[in-house]
């Protein structure tokens, strides 16, 4: 039994290790600082971005991304007027960025999400109980994240084979440009050979055309 229950805290701590790691901060927005929400999960930022956008996108609300270079919002994903029942009641404006950061040689990524609703950040400043469900709801992406992730390294396994089919059919189709160049050797040889032959054959016959003057005897001196 106590094996058994050493087994279990194992996998506990592991599966717990895959969960996102969720905390309270504070993010720049609109040039104001706000109360925020940050996660932090094993799993690439590709991962844990699509995840999150498709869970927005399955209750049908798409993303306003902020572009520019002098625009100091890029890289945030704006979900205005959406209604999240698992975090909030009613309309709420989603603010979500996710950063790439390398850690023990490994991708991880970091989720900041900004809940405004009615003019005020949700964050410290609200009651705990509404607070705790956006932890909830961050922590609960997991599965999502990890589908997602799955999902990428799909995709750039398919890649990574249509990149070795496409070298492979380029190194047959050099394969078969040698063989064919070394064809048109082999028969640049048997000609050259051939008239290398004949040529020896008209140098035979010119041989044999050599006159060998006769040597005046002492009487025709």
């Amino acid at each position: 039994m106590r094996n058994f229950l050493l087994v279990f805290a194992f996998i506990l701590l592991g599966f717990s290790s895959l969960l996102a790691q969720v905390y309270e901060g504070t993010a720049e927005f609109d040039k104001k600082k706000m109360p925020a929400f940050i996660a932090e999960y094993s799993y690439p930022a590709a991962a844990v971005e699509n995840a999150i956008v498709k869970r927005f996108s399955k209750l049908g609300y798409r993303p306003r991304e902020e572009k520019g270079l002098l625009n100091r919002d890029k890289g945030f994903n704006v979900f205005a007027g959406s209604i999240m029942p698992d975090i909030t009641e009613g309309q709420a404006d989603f603010l979500i960025k996710v950063d790439s950061r390398s850690r023990k040689g490994n991708e991880n990524a970091v989720l900041t999400l900004v809940v405004t609703q009615g003019g005020e950040a949700l964050g410290r400043n609200v009651s705990a109980s509404r607070a705790e469900k956006v932890k909830d709801f961050l922590r609960g992406l997991t599965p999502d994240v990890v589908a997602e992730s799955l999902e990428l390294d799909i995709k750039a396994q398919e890649e990574a084979i249509v990149k070795a089919e496409k070298k492979l059919e380029s190194l047959k189709k050099d394969q078969a440009d040698l063989e064919r160049k070394i064809e048109l050797n082999k028969q640049s040889q048997r000609d050259t050979e051939n008239e290398i032959g004949a040529k020896k054959e008209g140098l035979d016959v010119l041989k044999s055309r050599r006159v060998i003057p006769a040597v005046p005897t002492a009487g025709q001196l």
